[in-house]
C-alpha cells in the first residue's frame, strides 16, 4: 500500500490537463453521475483535482446506515450532539457524493465514491435503513466487492483538498454530512462537543460553509425550511438528475437549488456562511494554538506523527506531503494527514 500511495501522489501532482480535457469533463457529467469504485479511484479523484482549479463550489452528501440513537424532536442541542457522536463513531459512510460548480452555478462534474461495505461483519446499523437504501438502488454486494477502503481514500481525498484554496462548501440539512466527513479525513472520533467539532469543520473545510435549508428558513414562499430537498427542488423547479436517497445525485440537487435560490433571491451569501440548520453554534477559525504537522525522514505518509504547538500569535502555515493547507490548522488535538 505504501508503494502505491507514494505513485499515485506523484500521479496527480504531475499530470497535466488541457482546456479540451475540461470540456470533455463537463459534457460528460451532463449526461450522468460518475460512479466511483475502487478500481477507477485514482483516475477520478484526477479529475476532480483538475476541475477544482476553476470550480471551487463543493456540494456534498452522504449516505449512512441510519441512527443508533434517535433525538426526539425539540431535543437541546447538547443531546443532539452527544447522540449525533454515538451515532457517527459507531457507524461508517457508505456513500459520498461531491459536485463541483463555479459561482455561476456551471456544473463541472458529479462524483458519487462508493465505500466497502460488509453487513455481514458490520456490528452497528440500523437494518431498516439498510432496506430502505436498497430500495433506492444502492448495491450491498456490489459495496462488499469493489468499494473503496475507506483510509485510503481519506488520505489520497486531503491530499487533493491540499492542492486547493478558498473553497466554498455546499449542504442540505448538513450537520452529518459533515460529521462523517470529519471522521473520514481526520480518522478519529468525533469531538465531545459542538464547539470544539464546528472548530474542526473550520480547520479541515474552512469557514465557508452554507447549509440550504438553513438558508431557505429565511423566505417564507420555501416554507420556512421545513421542506426536504425534494419539495424544495420541486417549487424551484429544479428537476433530479438520478436516484433520491443516493449521494451523488443528492449533492447534484444540493447544487443546482443553491442556484436557483441565488438566481430567484438574489441570495447575499455573508449572512449564511457558517450556519447549520438547527445547530446554534457557527462554523468560524478558532485562534488559541497551531498545531503544525512533522514528520521525521523515514516517516510513512498517513501515519500520524508527533506534532508541534506554537503560540497563536506566531503565523504558520502546515504542510501536507510538501504541500500548504489552507486555512491554517488551528486545532488543540487534531491533524489532517
Amino acid at each position: 500500500m505504501g508503494i502505491l500511495y507514494k505513485e499515485t501522489t506523484f500521479m496527480i501532482h504531475s499530470i497535466h490537463f488541457s482546456s479540451t480535457f475540461y470540456q470533455e469533463l463537463s459534457d460528460h457529467c451532463e449526461m450522468g453521475i460518475r460512479q466511483v469504485w475502487a478500481c477507477n479511484l485514482m483516475e477520478e479523484l484526477q479529475k476532480m483535482d483538475a476541475a477544482l482549479h476553476h470550480h471551487k463550489v463543493v456540494s456534498m452528501d452522504s449516505e449512512f446506515p441510519g441512527f443508533l440513537r434517535k433525538t426526539p424532536r425539540r431535543s437541546d442541542e447538547l443531546s443532539a450532539f452527544a447522540d449525533m457522536k454515538f451515532n457517527v463513531d459507531n457507524m461508517k459512510i457508505i456513500q459520498l457524493g461531491i459536485t463541483l460548480s463555479d459561482e455561476n452555478g456551471i456544473i463541472a462534474g458529479t462524483w458519487e465514491f462508493n465505500f466497502k461495505f460488509l453487513i455481514e461483519t458490520e456490528v452497528f446499523y440500523d437494518p431498516k435503513s439498510i432496506e430502505f437504501l436498497k430500495e433506492s438502488g444502492i448495491d450491498f454486494e456490489e459495496l462488499r466487492i469493489n468499494g473503496i477502503d475507506q483510509l485510503f481514500f481519506s488520505n489520497m481525498f486531503t491530499h487533493v483538498l491540499s492542492r486547493h484554496r478558498d473553497l466554498k462548501w455546499l449542504t442540505f440539512h448538513g450537520l452529518y454530512d459533515l460529521a462523517y466527513m470529519v471522521k473520514l479525513v481526520t480518522k478519529k472520533p468525533l469531538p465531545v462537543s459542538m464547539l470544539d467539532f464546528t472548530e474542526i469543520i473550520a480547520t479541515v473545510f474552512g469557514c465557508c460553509v452554507l447549509d440550504v435549508k438553513y438558508m431557505a428558513r429565511f423566505y417564507d414562499d420555501l416554507h420556512r425550511g421545513e421542506l426536504g430537498l425534494e419539495k424544495l427542488a420541486k417549487i424551484l423547479g429544479v428537476k433530479r438528475v438520478g436516484g433520491s436517497h443516493q449521494a451523488g445525485s443528492d449533492s447534484l440537487l444540493t447544487a443546482r437549488v443553491f442556484a436557483r435560490m441565488k438566481t430567484m433571491y438574489g441570495i447575499e451569501e455573508s449572512r449564511f456562511v457558517g450556519f447549520l440548520y438547527g445547530v446554534t453554534t457557527r462554523i468560524c477559525e478558532p485562534v488559541s494554538t497551531q498545531v503544525i504537522p512533522t514528520f521525521p525522514r523515514c516517516c510513512e505518509p498517513g501515519i500520524p506523527q508527533l506534532c508541534q504547538v506554537l503560540p497563536a500569535s506566531r503565523y504558520c502555515r502546515p504542510m501536507i506531503h510538501g504541500v500548504f493547507l489552507y486555512p491554517p490548522i488551528i486545532q488543540h488535538q487534531y491533524l489532517v494527514l
